[in-house]
């Protein structure tokens, strides 16, 4: 896998670890899923090129 940086607000950051504490998983993991799960929901494939996400929302 590769490795992509973005930055969070501090409050987003915290339910972040929250949600990854409760789960055991990984904040990694999360953001996977979370993008996998917007993506299908917009009919993307992950392989697309120029695909490019706007936000994503953490609830």
């Amino acid at each position: 896998m590769r490795i992509v940086t973005f930055k969070l607000d501090e409050i987003t950051l915290r339910k972040l670890d929250e949600l990854a504490s409760k789960l055991g998983i990984s904040r990694s993991e999360i953001i996977r899923l979370a993008l996998l799960n917007y993506m299908s929901k917009e009919n993307i494939s992950p392989k697309k090129q120029g695909v490019k996400i706007r936000h994503v929302v953490l609830t």
